[in-house]
């Protein structure tokens, strides 16, 4: 009786090894901060699952990653202009119906609104929110204006602290883009000129501006520089390593990210994938589990109306004789 007691449960151990072993695996890819391993957990125990995760620390080590290929993951959390180019080269699976139960849904925040490719919202779902704004040394900053503005930026007479301290990316469309948002201007594939407007302040930016070629907090440590233009979760990066600094967003209007999840085409857990981003549609409330983003629901940021807030996107192309234009202003 004793041998026999020994031997059953053996093979129950057998068993419940065997078929731990063989629990599915879904494989992700996500910037650092946007899953609790809580939500993870829950996921995990109501599909007998397991998940593993691979963390990207920023936006720009994607691009790494993408030219290694998806093969390895399942589903991937992306910035929504990563999301829109790999479904535009079909690396994406379209969702089921009953994955995004909010298609027909009227829309009511102002950062919900789907992009021209996501109309049907089929190629991927929207989960947070990350504006664009400024960031700076408070240390150094006594102006006392209630209403963040980008002209802060080209203003060395009420910041005399920034004067040639100023980084706005190193490329020039960049430059532009911001340019045309604080001047309320745009450009289509017929311009033929960049608005005087633009140009004016840009020139003023490149009398504030120095270019940064390492870590920006290096910079800020350094004293390189006392203000730059990021994202919100970039801010929250550096402010891991640089405790003085603000983050402010421009009153009437500024760019926004929106961070989305996809299915990988190649994964080979479709069911399994699908089903995780509806767990985390369902969840999609209460997944800022720090201050990294913020919710899609937002109406008003710090006094930014969200309604106002215009998608980023600078994988547009600009006419040539735009470009000609400005390469010539930065060659001056």
């Amino acid at each position: 009786m004793y041998r026999l007691s020994i031997l059953f449960l053996s093979i129950w151990l057998q068993f419940f090894v065997y078929g731990a072993a063989f629990k599915p695996v879904l494989n992700l890819l996500a910037p650092q901060g946007v899953l609790s391993p809580k939500m993870i957990s829950q996921f995990e125990d109501e599909y007998h699952c397991n998940v593993r995760i691979e963390f990207v620390g920023s936006r720009y080590e994607y691009e790494s990653r993408l030219r290694a290929g998806l093969r390895n993951y399942d589903a991937l959390l992306a910035d929504e202009r990563i999301l829109q180019r790999l479904y535009l080269q079909r690396q994406l699976r379209s969702l089921n119906d009953d994955v995004n139960f909010s298609l027909n849904q009227i829309t009511k925040y102002p950062l919900q609104v789907r992009s021209r490719l996501n109309l049907d919202g089929r190629s991927y779902v929207t989960l947070m929110a990350d504006p664009m704004g400024i960031v700076f040394n408070k240390r150094n900053f006594n102006v006392k204006q209630a209403l963040p503005s980008w002209n802060w930026l080209i203003s060395p007479e009420e910041f005399p602290f920034w004067r040639q301290r100023v980084f706005v990316s190193n490329f020039p469309k960049h430059q532009l883009l911001i340019a045309l948002l604080a001047t309320g201007k745009e450009i289509t594939s017929s311009s033929w000129f960049i608005p005087e407007p633009t140009i004016k302040w840009l020139q003023n930016l490149k009398l504030q501006s120095v270019n940064v070629d390492y870590p920006l907090e290096l910079a800020f440590l350094g004293n390189k520089i006392e203000a730059a233009v990021v994202f919100r979760s970039e801010y929250m990066r550096l402010k891991k390593v640089v405790p003085d600094l603000k983050f402010v967003v421009p009153n009437k209007v500024t760019y926004f990210d929106r961070i989305g999840i996809a299915v990988v085409s190649d994964t080979v857990q479709e069911t399994l994938a699908q089903n995780f981003i509806k767990f985390l549609n369902s969840k999609r409330d209460h997944l800022i589990v720090n201050d990294n983003y913020i919710s899609y629901n937002v109406i008003n940021y710090e006094g930014s109306a969200t309604k106002n807030w215009v998608a980023y996107d600078d994988e547009n192309p600009i006419p040539r004789r735009i470009e000609n234009i400005l390469n010539d202003l930065y060659k001056k």
